[in-house]
């Protein structure tokens, strides 16, 4: 019996440690918000690089993180600071010499499947859309399918990248369908077309 729990739980360490993911993030002036905000896992690592020439800081803010961290000042174009989160929580952080301009969180929970965590980390504007349908992600996109409420695809591409723009100008009022694939990870946004 000891034999079996020990290899189940070399398996759930395994898996743990194969699940942990680092994400970049640009930091400049003028980075904010869900710019500058991730949700992640426990073990997970951001990387945070200087995408102009300013000094800049990567700082916790006292009393609004479960974590503390901060790059001390760093200057240059190119210039990294990372840092691996283990608490679950929120992480409000700041650049210290650029506050108002600079800001994001980090939220971090317990182990994600990895097509939650793909999912978590797509945003999409506006919604209801009338013609354009703007989506981001943190993950290279690679492909997407618009389906009407009875399941009929109206469109596909194969358009690569971290942003993608949907023309749908051209379909009626209604509810519709958005799946996104990266690699192995597919997620489905529902949108209101006006």
């Amino acid at each position: 019996m000891k034999k079996i729990t020990i290899l189940v739980v070399a398996i759930l360490v395994s898996m743990t440690i194969q699940a942990q993911t680092t994400f970049d993030l640009s930091w400049a002036i003028g980075v904010n918000g869900p710019a500058a905000s991730l949700t992640i896992e426990q073990g997970d690592t951001v990387r945070w690089t200087w995408d102009d020439p300013a000094p800049h800081t990567v700082t916790n803010i006292a009393g609004q993180s479960v974590e503390t961290f901060d790059s001390g000042t760093l200057t240059g174009s190119g210039q990294t600071f990372e840092y691996t989160f283990t608490v679950v929580g929120a992480n409000d952080y700041r650049c210290d010499i650029h506050p108002a301009t600079m800001f994001g969180t980090i939220t971090v929970e317990e182990v994600l499947s990895v097509d939650d965590k793909f999912a978590i980390n797509i945003d999409w504007f506006p919604n209801p859309v009338q013609d354009r349908l703007n989506i981001t992600s943190l993950y290279e996109l690679e492909g997407y399918s618009v389906y009407d409420v009875g399941g009929k695809k109206l469109m596909q591409g194969t358009d690569k990248g971290n942003v993608l723009e949907l023309n749908m100008s051209s379909l009626p009022s209604g509810i519709y369908f958005v799946g996104l694939v990266s690699g192995d990870m597919e997620t489905t946004l529902r949108i209101v077309k006006q």
